[in-house]
């Protein structure tokens, strides 16, 4: 994936924020302060996501078959055609 650089704008508080972490050597910059906390959501949403599946699992709301043909239902379901 390349790295490449878009720029954004950032509320007075956040920025601040960013900026007093990179000053408490917390963090070599705001763009890692930013690119930390995104990787921090990403990792939360997937956590939650996980955590319904398990939930689901444990309550017997499973469905069973290989990826491959779980694949195919939501396909089907979806009226998505399964082009290669």
């Amino acid at each position: 994936m390349p790295n490449t650089a878009t720029s954004i704008e950032l509320p007075e508080d956040l920025q601040a924020f960013a900026e007093e972490r990179v000053r408490a050597g917390k963090a070599d910059s705001v763009e890692e302060v930013v690119r930390d906390a995104l990787e921090e959501k990403r990792l939360a949403t997937l956590r939650e996501a996980l955590d319904v599946g398990l939930a689901q699992a444990e309550a017997g709301q499973v469905i069973r078959g290989t990826p491959a043909e779980l694949m195919a239902r939501v396909h089907q379901r979806h009226g998505v055609s399964r082009s290669k």
